[in-house]
């Protein structure tokens, strides 16, 4: 989509690059309140979604602080209902769907007074008190999830506590599960005999849901984090709904996933050797040494070995987020780890060989506390770029500027029959990278970082593919459609069961050369608007000159990004004064590129 560019903030930025091509900027804008705006404090989550349907990335941040993306790189500070009333929590988490189907994402935030606020349009959130689900104190928890575990079409909700980690501390309660009840009241049922909230009462961590075993239903996982300096085994259940027909519980007790004594924090189910099943990666928190290696799990068709060597699994740190995404567009999934007490976070890069390196020279890595963090395409460049959240200078954005010609695909998926925002879909993308051809998998899921999730949209890093093979959905109903000979490099959206426009292009594949459009309309008055395409991110400068060859007027100066921008000028100088008719030069500096073009002012 072509971004409107009417004021453009300058950023200092910091640069850190690897010899393997990652490069990250950490943003120090002040105007930004992203970054202007202190890091909260206790163990909080964020997440990158779109509350607006304008199809760009907006930020949550579990203080109940809402930014709404303009473009470019700016972000607005809503002051919407959507944080009033929630008590500050030592820990919270939220967790982002469309629990009445209406096209919008609603959020629920757990603390020790948990709410659910219904998205109504037009930034306005209503909190929902009526009900089961409206019930703060009762369902007060650490963490929670939204996940269609009854396949029904409706999402669920479950809700993790971690017996006295949520005040008041005096009072342990068990996890809490809400069924959905469907249309048209979309009110919730509590459930209380399932093993997942009948079971003990202990340090539980963060819950996240996954179709593990792919077998058509969502399973549940949560950690069992005792957080004392102990360790124990963690909670995991398998979804019988499949095998019964009854959306019912049980607790795995397979070795080694079930067994293992851990410190558990969080589970993510990812496809990481791209062999077509979920391989599971969690992380540890203190343990009895103060640290703890994190786990990777590979899943061999159903069998499960523990990895025991390279340093995503050796490395001893106070751990909490992991976010696994294809951070350099290779074609496989890399791995970032926040970890706690001013501990140095670890950045993994997948080899393509079932194994991973750790980069230290990268700006993620950084010696300060971290907890939260989130992935997603926030600038629709076709990279992913993360937001971590800590204390104080621990909250941070760094935007991913690696440049390495590596090709992408990126996949919003609209549910008819499944729940609309489509949590719990798998998306599948094949295609021929370095001379192989190499299926991808995606999980649509709405809790998969600490407290936290990335973005709703798959994203694929394609490598030197020039074509998406094939492009598969499969559906929470059941449903699975597929697409072949896709383009890379665009955004798209496949809505379930629409045949007629079943992936809609929501931008154009970017351009091919640096370009200077002339301005239109051309003579003006009172303003005009210029285009200029860029290839690749880029540093540039736009400029209006008189036939004397003074400035007249600096419309851009500073880093945009690729893709084609529209930027106008209303006729009047830098101080803000008309200036007078006549002919004036428009220029353009990009690099090597430079162009100039005229256009008659009227008066």
């Amino acid at each position: 989509m072509p971004n409107c560019c009417y004021v453009i903030l300058a950023a200092t930025l910091f640069f850190s690059t690897n010899a393997h091509t990652q490069t990250f900027v950490k943003i120090t804008d002040t105007n930004n309140p992203i970054v202007a705006d202190s890091g909260p404090g206790g163990y909080t989550g964020a997440s990158w979604i779109d509350f607006d349907g304008d199809r760009d990335l907006d930020l949550f941040v579990n203080n109940g602080t809402l930014y709404r993306n303009d473009g470019n790189g700016i972000f607005v500070k809503r002051t919407t209902a959507i944080g009033s009333g929630v008590a500050p929590a030592t820990g919270n988490g939220h967790s982002w769907a469309d629990y009445d189907n209406d096209g919008d994402l609603d959020v629920y935030i757990s603390s020790r007074l948990s709410v659910l606020y219904r998205n109504d349009g037009n930034e306005v959130f209503t909190r929902i008190t009526a009900g089961d689900i409206g019930d703060g104190s009762g369902n007060r928890g650490w963490s929670c999830a939204w996940a269609d575990y009854d396949n029904d079409g409706f999402v669920d909700l479950a809700i993790t506590h971690p017996a006295g980690f949520v005040p008041p501390t005096s009072a342990t309660l068990n996890n809490h599960l809400l069924l959905n009840d469907g249309a048209p009241d979309f009110t919730f049922t509590k459930i209380t005999t399932e093993p997942i909230v009948s079971g003990p009462r202990t340090a539980y961590t963060v819950g996240t849901w996954s179709d593990f075993d792919q077998d058509g239903d969502m399973d549940y996982f949560v950690g069992a984090g005792p957080a004392n300096g102990s360790t124990q085994a963690d909670f995991l259940y398998r979804n019988l709904l499949v095998e019964s027909g009854a959306a019912t519980f049980e607790r795995i007790s397979d070795s080694p996933l079930a067994t293992d004594r851990q410190d558990g924090q969080i589970w993510n189910w990812i496809d990481y050797d791209n062999d077509g099943d979920l391989d599971a990666y969690l992380t540890n928190w203190g343990g009895p040494a103060g640290g703890i290696a994190n786990r990777l799990y590979r899943n061999d068709g159903g069998t499960f070995t523990r990895i025991t060597t390279g340093a995503i699994v050796t490395d001893t740190r106070i751990s909490l987020s992991s976010v696994w995404g294809d951070f350099d567009n290779d074609g496989d999934l890399d791995c970032y780890v926040a970890n706690d007490n001013n501990q140095p976070d670890n950045y993994y890069e997948n080899n393509g060989d079932g194994s991973f390196n750790r980069i230290t020279s990268i700006a993620l890595v950084e010696s300060i506390t971290r907890r939260g963090a989130t992935a997603g395409d926030y600038d629709n460049d076709g990279d992913l770029d993360m937001f971590v959240v800590g204390p104080g200078s621990g909250k941070a954005l760094y935007r991913n500027d690696t440049n390495n010609g590596n090709t992408w695909l990126n996949v919003t998926c609209v549910g008819t029959v499944s729940n609309k925002a489509a949590i719990g879909a798998k998306v599948r993308a094949k295609a021929v990278i370095n001379g192989q051809s190499v299926w991808q998998m995606r999980e649509i899921l709405a809790q998969n970082t600490f407290n936290g999730h990335n973005s709703l949209r798959a994203h694929f890093g394609l490598g030197d593919a020039t074509t998406i093979d094939t492009l598969r959905i499969e559906w929470p109903s059941g449903i699975m459609e597929e697409m072949t000979g896709i383009q890379p490099n665009v955004f798209m959206t496949v809505t379930e069961r629409d045949e007629t426009t079943s992936v809609d292009d929501e931008r154009p594949v970017l351009p091919g050369r640096f370009a200077l459009g002339q301005n239109y309309p051309n003579p003006f008055n009172p303003s005009t608007s210029i285009e200029f395409s860029l290839p690749t991110a880029s540093e540039i400068s736009l400029k209006i000159y008189n036939m004397l060859g003074q400035e007249t007027r600096s419309l851009i100066s500073g880093r945009q990004n690729a893709g084609v921008h529209t930027v106008v000028w209303d006729g009047k100088d830098d101080s803000g004064a008309p200036v007078a008719g006549g002919i004036y030069i428009y220029k353009m500096v990009a690099g090597a590129f430079v162009q100039s073009n005229k256009m008659i002012l009227l008066k």
